[in-house]
């Protein structure tokens, strides 16, 4: 009754209740003793050392591990170095009942991740980040966000053999490919091919799907990510406009100004002076 009680608090405390996720970047220095919960739960390890107990089995984490949690698994965290990590917690409601049972029936419960995946992985969880700690968080561009995330996680598993399963729609297959990729500016016609549509198809069922046209999702995948590496980064701000695979320093700082209200300068400005902000 004590773990219960301890979940219960934790999913109040940290879900937003308008998005179903609750997403930190942490470091682990304690002993996390076996629990469990209600809830998904992924953690992508960013640097340190550790053990993990999952269902009774130990398995060694560092740099490049994604651990999957379901609901009511068991598991305990024992740092042997500070861990660095990102954790992401998603009501299950958020996926479809086709995802949710690949999920719950499939052995994916440990990924000893490619560096190139789990590149992929960390940008993904900290567009969520981002998202989800603005002001006012769009629920479909994080659901959609979190749909890619459990795609590529069914892909990588032993025997997903990277191929989308039958009934997969293909608008979700075009965004995992444009969110795995968005630096490197995928044209229309590149992502209607992998969505196996023709360009006038794929453009208008992608547009009722999100709501919006590729091109403008596109560019919301570019700044996501800027705002993140203004936050959690150094890199000046031509270095972050290369970064965000922008061709040009001043459509990035239209764009931006355009999107935020302020310049990529002033949002780090305010980043800095009010944190808790963003």
């Amino acid at each position: 009754m004590k773990n219960r009680n301890l979940e219960k608090y934790l999913f109040q405390d940290q879900y937003k209740k308008e998005t179903g996720i609750a997403i930190s970047e942490r470091f682990i220095t304690n002993h996390n003793p076996l629990h469990w919960h209600n809830f998904l739960e992924l953690e992508l390890i960013l640097s340190g050392y550790g053990e993990q107990t999952l269902n009774g089995q130990k398995t060694q984490l560092k740099k490049g591990c994604l651990s999957v949690i379901r609901l009511t698994d068991f598991h305990q965290v024992t740092p042997k170095d500070e861990l660095h990590l990102l954790n992401l917690m998603v009501d299950d409601k958020l996926l479809s009942q086709e995802m949710l049972t690949k999920i719950t029936s499939e052995n994916i419960l440990f990924f000893d991740l490619k560096e190139e995946d789990s590149k992929v992985f960390e940008m993904l969880f900290r567009l969520c980040l981002a998202e989800n700690e603005s002001a006012t968080p769009d629920t479909r561009y994080l659901k959609h966000l979190i749909t890619c995330i459990f795609l590529k996680i069914i892909k990588l598993a032993p025997d997903g053999k990277g191929k989308s399963s039958s009934n997969e729609q293909p608008i979700q297959t075009a965004l995992l490919y444009m969110h795995m990729h968005f630096r490197e500016n995928p044209t229309l016609n590149e992502v209607a091919k992998i969505a196996h549509y023709n360009v006038s198809h794929f453009s208008s069922a992608f547009h009722k799907e999100m709501g919006t046209t590729y091109c403008d999702y596109l560019n919301r995948l570019k700044i996501s990510y800027a705002k993140e590496l203004l936050i959690c980064t150094n890199l000046k701000i031509s270095n972050i406009c290369n970064e965000c695979g922008f061709t040009s320093h001043s459509n990035f700082l239209r764009l931006f100004k355009k999107t935020i209200g302020i310049s990529p300068m002033q949002f780090r400005k305010q980043a800095i002076e009010k944190p808790n902000l963003f």
